[in-house]
């Protein structure tokens, strides 16, 4: 880490000790699923706080990590998801999870979801043992592998290696399968609707990030367990995306014992980007829309 973000990081944590009011939108989640449904030309993306979007392209719907689980006491939201699970069941078509931790491999969420026949789940292994009671058809699953690219419901996906930080910038190692995890875990890009998405998980910077070609649209993560400011911007700075949407952030309440997973440096972010790149950045609250030209 720079001598610049270490100095800075004092600042950062005071800039962002409260989640400001705007992380929140204010629409019902009646409007937002007829929103949802009422579109059909394009592609259009929802974020669904934290690491969690819905993407849509014509009439195929695809989520990322969602975590619509209104009552986890472990980590309190700030606010309740702008949609249950039960509302997407039907219209959900693939649901792509990058890693087993409950803010991405939300089991109640899954669970919700595939009380409909809809949903496909991309789970990687390290996932399969968090569903196992859900009892979800084998033919429902893909489990993929870093580096090896499949074909779901027409979308060419590309998993990538994602390797998960933790604390003061380190690499997660205190769990018993770290090892299997690193093999394992996923990030993705998605070929979809005649763009390139880079959703990277929960993961430092890697040189697979950086040798990245023509992305299109990139989830980029401002945490300390993740790429946080310096590192987001290495990756923006090289892959030069169209669309920037920052993530993991504003959607848990913020304890000290788990603030570097919960608070996120959106706007601190956003500083140190070049002019034309903040056109490009675009900071969303939870619930809200935006369509991709």
């Amino acid at each position: 880490m720079g001598t610049l973000s270490k100095a800075l990081l004092p600042v950062l944590w005071i800039a962002a000790a409260c989640v400001p009011a705007w992380a929140q939108g204010d629409r019902s989640s009646e409007v937002i699923l007829k929103e949802i449904q009422g579109h059909h030309q394009g592609m259009a993306v929802w974020w669904m706080g934290n690491a969690g979007w819905l993407i849509k392209s014509g009439d195929l719907l695809i989520g990322f990590d969602l975590d619509l689980e209104a009552n986890d006491k472990s980590y309190p939201k700030i606010h309740p998801p702008p949609l249950t699970p039960q509302q997407l069941a039907g219209e959900l078509d693939v649901e792509l999870v990058t890693h087993q931790h409950g803010d991405h491999c939300n089991v109640a969420t899954i669970q919700g979801l595939a009380q409909g026949s809809r949903t496909t789940f991309v789970l990687p292994q390290s996932c399969l043992k968090e569903v196992t009671s859900l009892n979800i058809p084998k033919e429902r699953i893909v489990v993929p592998e870093p580096l090896q690219p499949f074909d779901v419901k027409g979308i060419h996906v590309e998993p990538i290696h994602a390797i998960h930080g933790n604390q003061d910038f380190t690499v997660l190692t205190r769990e018993p399968d770290f090892v299997d995890n690193i093999a394992h875990n996923c990030g993705y890009v998605l070929n979809l609707g005649g763009k390139r998405i880079l959703e990277p998980g929960d993961s430092v910077l890697t040189e697979e990030h950086l040798n990245l070609k023509n992305i299109d649209v990139l989830f980029i993560s401002p945490t300390i367990h993740n790429m946080y400011t310096d590192r987001s911007l290495i990756l923006i700075n090289r892959l030069q995306p169209s669309y920037i949407f920052p993530q993991h952030f504003g959607t848990y309440q913020v304890r000290d014992d788990i603030s570097f997973w919960t608070r996120g440096y959106p706007e601190e972010l956003k500083m140190y980007l070049s002019q034309d790149l903040q056109k490009r950045y675009h900071q969303l609250k939870i619930g809200d829309m935006f369509e991709i030209r």
